[in-house]
C-alpha cells in the first residue's frame, strides 16, 4: 500500500454510469412510443413518413375551411352585433366565435395530448374550456326562446355556426396533434436506431402458433 498511487486508488474505485442516460432511451418514452404505434396502427417506418404527409395535409384543408367559413359566415354577414351580446366578457358574436375557435382548438389539443402523456392538469383545463364552448354555443339558443333581445331565427342560425366551428377545430386539432406525435415518433426511432416491425394480423399469429404446435 505504501507504494501505491493515487492514480492506482483512483483505479480500484468501481465507476458507475447510472446518472447518465447511456444505457438507452428513457423508459417513460419508450412507453410512450410503443402506446403511439399501437393506437395510430404505425405498421413500419416508411409508412409514418405517408402518416405525417395524410395527417397534416388534413389539417391545412380543416384549417383553409374554418377561416374561409369565419370569413364568409360570420365576417361577412349582416349580423346586428349590438344585438345578443354574452353575458361572458360582454362579447359580440364575432367576438364568440373567435372566442369559441380558440377554446375550441385549445380544449381539443389539452386533452389529446393528456391522453397520451398522462398528465392531469391539461385535462383539467380542457374540461373547463369545454364548459365554456357549450355556453357561447347554447347562449344565443336562450336569447332567442327564452328573452326578446334575438329572433329564434337569428338565434339558431347564430348556434348552428358555433356548433360548426367548434366541430371543425376540435377535428383539425386532432389531425394536428397525430402529425406532431407522429413527427416526434420519427424522430425518437431513428435517434435511437428503432426499427418498428410490421403489427401482426390474426392470420399470422394464427399461423405461427400452428406452426409451434
Amino acid at each position: 500500500m505504501t507504494g501505491a498511487t493515487a492514480a492506482d486508488l483512483l483505479d480500484e474505485i468501481p465507476h458507475s454510469d447510472a446518472g447518465f442516460e447511456t444505457t438507452g432511451p428513457h423508459e417513460s418514452r419508450k412507453e410512450l412510443a410503443d402506446r403511439l404505434i399501437r393506437r395510430l396502427k404505425v405498421k413500419d417506418l416508411n409508412a409514418i413518413y405517408e402518416m405525417i404527409s395524410s395527417k397534416a395535409y388534413l389539417g391545412g384543408i380543416l384549417i383553409a375551411i374554418l377561416i374561409l367559413f369565419h370569413w364568409i359566415f360570420i365576417s361577412s354577414t349582416n349580423d346586428n352585433l349590438d344585438l345578443g351580446h354574452s353575458i361572458l366578457m360582454n362579447f359580440d358574436f364575432q367576438e364568440v366565435a373567435l372566442a369559441v375557435m380558440g377554446l375550441g382548438l385549445f380544449s381539443a389539443l389539452f386533452r389529446d395530448y393528456s391522453r397520451e402523456l398522462g398528465q392531469l392538469l391539461p385535462s383539467l383545463v380542457s374540461g373547463a374550456m369545454i364548459i365554456l364552448c357549450g355556453f357561447y354555443v347554447v347562449e344565443p339558443l336562450v336569447y332567442g326562446f327564452v328573452t326578446s333581445d334575438l329572433e329564434v331565427q337569428t338565434a339558431v342560425w347564430r348556434s348552428a355556426r358555433l356548433a360548426l366551428l367548434w366541430g371543425g377545430v376540435t377535428y383539425c386539432a386532432h389531425f394536428l396533434v397525430d402529425a406532431s406525435l407522429l413527427l416526434w415518433l420519427k424522430q425518437f426511432c431513428a435517434n435511437n436506431e428503432i426499427d418498428i416491425a410490421p403489427i401482426p394480423t390474426q392470420s399470422t399469429r394464427d399461423a405461427v402458433e400452428e406452426s409451434e404446435i
